[in-house]
C-alpha cells in the first residue's frame, strides 16, 4: 500500500511540474521595443504645411517667426502597448531652440528610450518693396542718393549713402549685421558701430560709438500695439544729458512726433511706403519717422506747405515724390526706384 501511494505521488508531483511548465512556456513575452515610429506638432494659428520635421532620435522641428510655444500639442504614435511621457495629446510648453526630453516605456515596463525634441521658431523673411535707390534733393536739407542690397532673407543687408554737402561728396557704407533668427544685432561703418539689445523680441536699448567710444546710448519704449511711444538718447560726449523723441503711431503711421518739445504732424494716403519690409519688424519699429519707415505715405502735415504729390508704380508704390516749405522758398524732390521681382 505504501508503495502504490509513493508511486501516486510522484505521479501527481510530474503531473503538476508538467501543468506548471505548460503554463509558464503558454504566457506571452512582454515587448522591449521603445521607439516613437511618428511625431507631428499642432499650434493654434499655424498651417501644418508651414512645420517643418527632421525626425531621429533627436527630432528637430522649426516652425514659422512670430509662434508662440507655450500652447504645443504633440501627437505621437510609440511601439505596441508602449507608453511615452510626456503624453501624447497633452499641450506642452517648449523653449525656442531648448531641447526637451520625451521617454518612451516599453511594454515590459523595463526597457525606456530617450528622445530629445526641440522646437525652434524661424528667422523672419521679408517681404517689402525691394527699395534699390533713394534720391533725396532738398534746396535747404539733406541731399544724398542711397542705394540698397539685400540678403537671402530679402531683408536689406548693406546700404551706401552718398551726399553731397554743397559740393563736399561723402560716401559711407552701411553694413546691418543678423544672428541667426534675421535680426539686427548691429549696424556697421567705418570707424561707427551701433549694437542693439533684445528683450521679448523687441529692441529696447542700443549703443552707438565712434571710434570704439561710446557716444550715444538710446532706450526705447513701447506701447501696448508694439509701436514705438518714446526714444532717449543720452549724450555720453555732453554731461550724459538726456533728449526724447515721442511718437503717436495709428495703423502703422506716424501721426505725431514730438521733437524737443515741438509736434509734427503727418496724415497719409493708402498707399505702399517704400521703407516698408526694408528691415525685419523689431528694427523697422525703431526706424520710424514721418519722412522714414511707415505703412503708409505723407501727404500732408507739418513737413510741407500744401500737400506732398506723389506717382506710383503698379504695385502702389512711390516712384517721384515732391513738395515745398518755407512759404515755398524750399522745394523737396524724392525719386526711388525698386528691383525688379
Amino acid at each position: 500500500m505504501k508503495r502504490i501511494f509513493s508511486i501516486l505521488s510522484v505521479f501527481i508531483a510530474v503531473a503538476i511540474s508538467t501543468v506548471s511548465c505548460s503554463s509558464s512556456d503558454d504566457s506571452p513575452a512582454l515587448s522591449s521595443l521603445a521607439t516613437i515610429t511618428d511625431f507631428s506638432i499642432t499650434i493654434d494659428g499655424v498651417n501644418a504645411e508651414d512645420i517643418n520635421y527632421d525626425l531621429g532620435t533627436n527630432i528637430d522641428v522649426t516652425v514659422p517667426f512670430g509662434t508662440s510655444l507655450t500652447a504645443v500639442v504633440p501627437t505621437i504614435s510609440v511601439s505596441e502597448n508602449a507608453t511615452v511621457s510626456p503624453v501624447s495629446g497633452e499641450e506642452v510648453t517648449f523653449v525656442d531652440g531648448e531641447a526637451k526630453t520625451f521617454t518612451v516605456t516599453a511594454e515590459d515596463g523595463i526597457t525606456t528610450k530617450d528622445y530629445t525634441v526641440t522646437v525652434s521658431i524661424r528667422g523672419e523673411v521679408g517681404s517689402g518693396s525691394k527699395l534699390e535707390t533713394y534720391v533725396l534733393a532738398d534746396l535747404y536739407g539733406e541731399n544724398s542718393t542711397t542705394t540698397y542690397t539685400y540678403n537671402e532673407a530679402n531683408f536689406v543687408s548693406e546700404y551706401t549713402k552718398v551726399q553731397d554737402d554743397w559740393g563736399d561728396i561723402s560716401t559711407t557704407v552701411y553694413t546691418l549685421v543678423y544672428n541667426d533668427k534675421n535680426q539686427v544685432i548691429e549696424k556697421t561703418a567705418e570707424d561707427e558701430s551701433t549694437v542693439y539689445t533684445y528683450e521679448d523680441g523687441q529692441i529696447v536699448k542700443s549703443e552707438y560709438k565712434y571710434n570704439d567710444e561710446l557716444v550715444y546710448t538710446y532706450t526705447y519704449s513701447y506701447n501696448a500695439n508694439g509701436d514705438l511711444s518714446s526714444e532717449k538718447r543720452t549724450d555720453h560726449t555732453s554731461e550724459d544729458a538726456i533728449t526724447e523723441v515721442l511718437f503717436t503711431i495709428v495703423d502703422g503711421n506716424v501721426t505725431v512726433e514730438n521733437r524737443f518739445g515741438d509736434d509734427y504732424t503727418a496724415a497719409y494716403d493708402t498707399k505702399n511706403n517704400p521703407f516698408k519690409g526694408l528691415y525685419p519688424a523689431a528694427y523697422a519699429a525703431i526706424n520710424v519717422g514721418i519722412a522714414s519707415v511707415n505703412t503708409n505715405n505723407p501727404v500732408s502735415g507739418t513737413l510741407a506747405d500744401d500737400v506732398v504729390t506723389y506717382e506710383y508704380n503698379a504695385d502702389d508704390y512711390p516712384t517721384k515724390a515732391s513738395y515745398t516749405y518755407f512759404d515755398g522758398f524750399a522745394t523737396v524732390e524724392k525719386t526711388f526706384t525698386y528691383y525688379s521681382n
